[in-house]
């Protein structure tokens, strides 16, 4: 599969799930031959996954999209160093870590996805959130909070709290 998708010269790569279903020792190999055929032909490459630890090893800079719309992008240091919206905080809780000693339980992101037909009013993620505020009814601007870093949320990480209970949104 890799073959036909570089045998034009691509300047850019689209890879969807690109290791999807692989054992860790193949899932290594697959990352380790995308960036060296990046590095090598300077080819761009666009990875879409739900693998926090396939986008820290591979990307510079990362794009998180919650129910169609981006909701934050940061470089990768950045964006793991100090996530700002509520579902990349979510995400990153979320996963296990075999790396270090996990000084806090895996924090589940409550609720189902929204149907996209008929998406909630203002933002996406707020029935899910645990943060959720009265303004949350409102659709929040992608917004800068750093240097190249983007959230589309009203609020900093710095300053929110959990909803001491859900607000209907």
């Amino acid at each position: 599969m890799i073959a036909m998708a570089i045998s034009c010269s691509p300047h850019l790569l689209l890879a969807d799930e690109p290791t999807t279903a692989l054992d860790v020792t193949i899932q290594a190999q697959i990352l380790d031959l995308i960036k060296k055929l990046s590095r090598d032909t300077g080819t761009s490459v666009v990875i879409i996954t739900h693998d926090m630890g396939v986008v820290a090893g591979l990307a510079n800079r990362i794009i998180v999209m919650y129910a169609g719309q981006i909701i934050e992008s940061a470089t990768s240091n950045e964006l793991f160093g100090n996530p700002q919206h509520p579902y990349t905080l979510g995400l990153l809780q979320s996963v296990p870590r075999l790396d270090e000693i996990r000084k806090e339980k895996l924090v589940p992101i409550e609720g189902l996805p929204p149907d996209l037909i008929d998406p909630p009013k203002g933002c996406r993620f707020a029935p899910r959130c645990r943060f959720v505020q009265e303004k949350c009814a409102e659709q929040p601007p992608l917004r800068p909070v750093g240097d190249g870093h983007y959230s589309l949320c009203w609020f900093d990480r710095a300053t929110l709290t959990p909803a001491k209970e859900v607000v209907a949104v």
